[in-house]
Order: structure tokens, then sequence, then C-alpha cells
């Protein structure tokens, strides 16, 4: 009679833990999936900020484009001039040769909001 006892303690025991196991296995599976989810959202929004800057980058390109056009003098500080500036006055800046205080001219390959090239 007490080995059956055992037995049936034994099975349960079992059942119990396999339960156990079950739910662990299942958290994990759905933690995962939130995971995925979480990471295909990333994704996705990464996308529509590289669009999103790719498309203001464009449109800053014309405005300054337009600007030069309209001011010939406009002398834009862009990044790469940072360097050669440094540490000057405004009329050693003005002094500097031009091709230092052009602006950059619109990336070719951009596509203009009217849809032309």
């Amino acid at each position: 009679m007490a080995v059956i006892e055992q037995r049936d303690t034994a099975t349960a025991s079992l059942e119990e833990l396999r339960a156990v196991y079950r739910a662990r296995i299942d958290q994990l599976a759905a933690e995962r999936d939130e995971a995925r989810r979480e990471a295909h959202r990333a994704k996705e929004e990464a996308y529509i900020a590289r669009a999103n800057l790719a498309s203001l980058t464009a449109r800053v390109q014309e405005l300054l484009a337009a600007a030069a056009r309209h001011l010939p003098d406009l002398a834009v500080d862009g990044p790469d001039d940072v360097p050669a500036l440094e540490g000057r006055t405004g009329e050693e800046r003005r002094a500097l040769p031009s091709e230092r205080r052009a602006l950059p001219a619109p990336a070719a390959d951009t596509a203009r909001s009217d849809g032309s090239r």
C-alpha cells in the first residue's frame, strides 16, 4: 500500500513539475514574441526616420540653393567649415577663399519635391 501511495505522490509531483515547466515555456515564448514585435516596430520606425531625414536633407539643399541664387554673397558655414573657421573673426572669415565659403551643391541623386531631378 505504501508503494502505491509513493507512486501516486511521485506521479502528482511529476505532473506538477510538467505544469510549471509548460507555464515557463509559454511565458518565454510570449516574451520572445513580444521582443520580435518590438524589434519589427523599431525597424519600421528607423526606416521612416531615415526616409524623413533624407527628405528633410533634400529640402534643406533645395532651400540653400534657392537662397544662394537670390543672395549670391551668402556664405553658409557647414560642418566641413568648422575647423578652418575656429578662432577667426568675422573679417578673417570673409577673407577666406571662396571655395571654403561657397554653399554646397545640391546632391545630384536626390529627388526634388516636384519629382523631377
